[in-house]
This record gives C-alpha cells, structure tokens and sequence, in this order.
C-alpha cells in the first residue's frame, strides 16, 4: 500500500500574484499585437493573450499548487496548439482553441463552487 502525498493548499497571495500577473501580459501582448506587420505572427500573439488570460482566471479559483501547475501546464500546451494552427493557417483549430480556452478557464469557478455545495449534509 502507497501512502498519498498531502495536497500543498494554494495560497490566495500567490494565486493573487499569478492572476495579476498573467492579466499584465496578456494586456501586453495584446496591445503589442496591433503593431506586428506578419499577421500569422500577430495572430499568434493575441492567441497566447488569450491563454495567458484564461490561466490567470482559472488561478484564483484553484486550490492546490499541484492544480497552478497543471494549469502552466494546459497553458503551454495551449500555446503550442495555437502556434500549430496560427503558423500552419489551420483556421478551424484556432478558432475551436479560441472557444476551448476560454471555456476550460471558466470551469474552475464552477468546480469549485460544485465541490462546496453539499447535498446531503452530515450532522
């Protein structure tokens, strides 16, 4: 029998920090994007906005340091989609991902929320 490991809780600063952080860039990128004159490039740009905007989102409804790092995780292999489609002109990829990201960050209020209503409460 394996003894599991106890869950490293996720501290609000830390998620505060990350959520702050990643909203920074994305608005940074975003902005520095109207200016890239190859517009596969430019697309790319506003594209890893917008996972670093849904990273940070979901970051503040987290709630284990594991969970942060899976979300990094995702991320970067969000991105390296986008690259795929925005470089390869695969237009149907990105805009499914342009769904997809969004939608992934905005379950993590909705899990959390789940896991803290309870149906049938105990005495």
């Amino acid at each position: 029998m394996t003894a599991l490991t106890p869950r490293q809780e996720l501290r609000k600063p830390l998620a505060g920090l990350v959520f702050v952080v990643f909203w920074v860039v994305a608005i940074v990128l975003w902005v520095i994007a109207s200016g890239i004159a190859d517009p596969n490039t430019g697309a790319f740009v506003v594209d890893t906005g917008i996972v670093f905007f849904s990273v940070g989102f979901a970051a503040l409804f987290l709630q284990s340091k594991r969970g942060l790092w899976l979300s990094f995780l995702w991320g970067a292999i969000g991105v390296l989609f986008f690259a795929l489609g925005d470089f390869g002109q695969i237009t149907p990829l990105v805009y499914f991902l342009r769904i997809l990201v969004p939608f992934v960050a905005l379950l993590a209020p909705v899990f959390r929320l789940a896991n803290s209503v309870k149906v049938f409460p105990t005495a």
